[in-house]
């Protein structure tokens, strides 16, 4: 055990040590600025449901200006010091926000200054590398984040547990604003001094490997934005891809708006589940980052699980199965608000975040795969940036009416319509070609090539969407 840790501590690199403090930071605000929210300015569901789909809104604009920008510079590094320096600003200024607005504004500039990391994080382990590490070394990347969101959970559970009774709840939450500033400030200096110089290089790669790869997104970052791929998405092109017939397939066109209603249906629910532990339940912070905490660890052990289903039985079935376990998880907990007042036991609240948690791994895995098995060879790298895109529509979806249905109805309705938009999902999802005989039947007609012949058109989908159209 002992050598396999140190195998693993050697295979990394000395700037992912700045990925996971900046990853610890992520963590900690995940979960203590909707506790702010409730418990710092006393607003309700619907100031966080608009404050989720105000910052999903501005992570779209960022991922479009910054993905440009670091095309343009062919630089990564300076985006990176950049971002992590902002947000740790950012979260110091939160700290001394003294109204909901200000708290706001303060929290959109950060998520846009932090897309600037996600835009180019990837690029640099890839750039001037051995393509046979890309898979590696993208999940290496991901494993480190992993680490330092769950740490950022213990950090924000063991600092509210010890501080809140002496100082109370609004002074132990400013307080770890500023801890959680300086930390990212902190990551900004590690991030100079360690992340290597890279310049944009053009290389052909094939393209299925990676993208399952990058479905190792451990962390739910749907909470704060988009994914970060949208600098490549032209909004002409997007409508003649869903609408020709040379476009995307018609399974392709119905897995997408599967993505959509689940991804909606994801957000219904996640949003306003802070405040239901905080108000609803009665919990202290402590205990909402702890079963937050029990969550992403769920996550991270199912990963490797996961990727064993996967392989064993297809794309397809794991994600249905994933959507399927989550509309189950969501209609018992609308049942049980809509029914019971009393306060579930912590048996019952932590297996049911084990589950929550694991079941992103197999959804998130799945579906960027999905994606790319579905889609034409010569359109998968845009079917993938709009799956980010309907993920990020989505989440900006459900802030808005998450907000609306809990103030209307009642945290109860609120998780009976993520219930519901995952069940029609899930009937969407049904419909939906087997991806493994959609390519055995459209690979049939096609002539056998030579192995020498040139593959021009495989292009790796992050080097390409980093480089500009020509």
């Amino acid at each position: 055990m002992r050598r396999a840790l140190r195998s693993w501590w050697q295979d990394g690199e000395r700037w992912h040590m700045a990925v996971g403090l900046a990853n610890l930071v992520l963590g900690t605000a995940s979960v203590l600025i909707p506790l702010a929210v409730a418990d710092v300015y006393g607003r309700s569901a619907g100031a966080v449901g608009l404050l989720a789909s105000l910052v999903s809104l501005v992570g779209v604009a960022g991922s479009l200006l910054w993905g440009r920008l670091s095309d343009a510079a062919h630089r990564r590094k300076p985006f990176i010091v950049l971002s992590y320096a902002a947000v740790g600003l950012c979260f110091v200024a939160m700290s001394f926000a003294t109204s909901f607005g200000q708290l706001a504004l303060f929290n959109m500039l950060m998520n846009f200054f932090w897309i600037a990391n996600s835009s180019v994080a990837v690029l640099i382990v890839i750039e001037n590398r051995d393509p046979e590490t890309w898979e590696r070394r993208i999940g290496r990347l991901n494993q480190f984040g992993a680490i330092g969101w769950v740490a950022g959970l213990a950090l924000g559970s063991l600092w509210t547990a010890i501080l809140s009774g002496s100082i109370g709840d609004a002074a132990t939450i400013r307080s770890l604003f500023v801890a959680i500033g300086l930390a990212s400030l902190a990551a900004s200096l590690l991030a100079f001094r360690f992340v290597p110089r890279t310049i944009a290089r053009f290389t052909h790669r094939r393209f299925r490997g990676a993208v399952v790869a990058l479905g190792n997104f451990i962390v739910e970052r749907a909470r704060f934005a988009p994914l970060h791929l949208y600098h490549r998405l032209n909004p002409r092109r997007i409508g003649r891809l869903l609408t020709r017939p040379e476009g995307f397939r018609p399974g392709t066109r119905r897995f997408l708006l599967s993505t959509l209603l689940t991804f909606t249906g994801l957000g219904l629910f996640g949003i306003p589940l802070p405040l239901v532990l905080v108000e609803r339940f009665g919990f202290p912070s402590s205990t909402v980052f702890l079963l937050f905490m029990i969550q992403h660890v769920g996550i991270v052990f199912a990963y490797p699980l996961a990727s064993r289903r996967i392989r064993r039985l297809g794309n397809r079935s794991v994600q249905a199965a994933a959507v399927a376990l989550r509309f189950l998880l969501f209609a018992g907990a609308a049942g049980y608000l809509l029914a019971s007042p009393a306060v579930p036991s912590m048996a019952i609240l932590v297996a049911a975040f084990v589950l929550y948690g694991a079941t992103w791994s197999y959804f998130q895995l799945s579906g960027v795969a999905l994606t790319s098995r579905l889609a034409r060879e010569e359109n998968r790298g845009a079917a993938l940036g709009l799956y980010n895109a309907l993920a990020g529509l989505g989440w900006i979806l459900a802030g808005l009416g998450s907000g609306w249905l809990s103030e209307w109805g009642g945290y109860g309705a609120a998780f009976s319509a993520a219930a519901a938009l995952l069940a029609l999902s899930l009937v969407v999802l049904r419909t939906v070609p087997d991806p493994v005989k959609t390519t055995c039947k459209d690979a049939s007609p096609r002539p056998t090539t030579s192995r020498t012949e040139p593959r021009t058109s495989r292009r790796h989908p992050i080097v390409a969407w980093a480089m500009h159209r020509r």
